[in-house]
């Protein structure tokens, strides 16, 4: 089993001498989805234009790494053909994700609303002076309400975490069908999961900081116009020349760590 540290390092060692131009791929990337989340100020449709265009990009973006990686080919937009090419079966992978962790959204959504209504409940008990069974019957919802709200993020994270592997499994297996795709990521993710969340976690540190950075220099230029615009291509800037390229092209290592001894041994 290789180590977190030791997969860093490995990232490291494979952006040496070429950081500047996996930095230059995330750079674009952050000012097309800048641009892009214009589309917003859109009434109605805006907002889902955006989050549909967006998902396929992100895939892209994805991909051009695994490339960079593998030393195959790709340029500073391959992300936007990879993107569009494969628009739709990055959705029905997508789709398939959100249906597997539906379950857990529905308790999150339920648990939220019997929380708020137990509380409103509670609040008129007392103003009317209601029975003070009803005032611990409502206590008593709420009290199980926010249990399963936090057992309902756990397992939200802990599932999520099963399917972070959808895309990689995509561009290695384009012929699969989106289930296919969302059951694989889950088998080659298992006992991997706490793995695979104390390496992100590792990058806690440079992505505060460059929040921090970013926040400062929104601060200086503002939300919108051209100074808008300056101040999201800097921050992105801060981003992709700090951590945003190792942090990719370490999930790619980790990827290729965990999977292929299931494609070896014929597992997946």
């Amino acid at each position: 089993m290789v180590l977190a540290s030791q997969i860093r390092a490995n990232a490291r060692e494979s952006l040496k001498g070429r950081w500047g131009k996996a930095a230059l791929v995330t750079l674009v990337f952050a000012i097309i989805s800048y641009l892009l989340s214009l589309l917003n100020f859109i009434p109605l449709i805006g907002g889902l234009a955006v989050s549909v265009i967006s998902v396929p990009l992100s895939y892209g973006l994805i991909v051009t790494f695994i490339k960079f990686k593998r030393n195959e080919s790709f340029t500073y937009t391959t992300f936007l053909s990879q993107g569009f090419e494969n628009f739709g079966k990055v959705w029905s992978v997508v789709l398939w994700t959100v249906f597997k962790l539906l379950l857990w959204v529905i308790v999150i959504v339920v648990s939220i609303f019997l929380m708020i209504t137990m509380s409103s409940l509670i609040a008129a008990s007392a103003l009317l002076d209601s029975s003070s069974a009803s005032s611990a019957f409502y206590a008593f919802v709420a009290l199980v309400s926010l249990v399963a709200y936090i057992v309902g993020i756990v397992m939200l994270i802990i599932k999520g975490y099963s399917y972070s592997m959808i895309y990689f499994i995509l561009y290695d297996n384009p012929t699969l069908t989106g289930k296919e795709i969302v059951e694989k990521s889950a088998t080659i993710m298992k006992n991997n999961k706490w793995r695979y969340f104390c390496l992100n976690l590792s990058f806690i540190g440079w992505i505060l900081l460059c929040a921090i950075i970013s926040g400062m220099i929104g601060g200086v230029f503002g939300d919108n116009g051209i100074a808008g615009l300056t101040g999201s291509i800097l921050s992105a800037a801060v981003a992709a020349y700090t951590y945003q390229p190792a942090y990719i092209t370490v999930q790619a290592l980790f990827y290729k760590e965990i999977a292929y001894k299931f494609y070896d041994e014929g597992r997946i």
